[in-house]
């Protein structure tokens, strides 16, 4: 499942798995809870290409503001996401997000 706080930032999210699973372990990270994490990331990240962003945060709300106008001008997800080099999945996201 990926990280509800962070789900359009994949280092963010690899990390809170990885954070949360030591805890429920109470401190150890064995190789069973390695194969785990590792299972729900591939589970949920698998296929896409991520870009990795240098800095979070940094312009994103007029990019995304513009991605979303140009959605609603017609263009297609595939077109935006090379456009805007992001996954088709983060160009979903921002679309189907409220507020902008």
């Amino acid at each position: 499942m990926v990280n509800k706080s962070n789900p359009n930032d994949i280092v963010l999210d690899i990390l809170g798995r990885i954070q949360e699973a030591v805890a429920e372990a109470k401190g150890e990270l064995t190789p069973e809870v390695v194969k785990s994490v590792e299972a729900g990331i591939r589970a949920d990240w698998g296929g896409d290409r991520v870009k990795i962003a240098k800095r979070t945060g940094e312009g994103h709300s007029s990019r995304n503001s513009r991605i979303y106008r140009d959605y609603l001008a017609g263009e297609r997800v595939k077109l935006l996401s090379r456009r805007y080099e992001l996954s088709e999945r983060q160009v979903l996201r921002i679309i189907r997000t409220p507020s902008r």
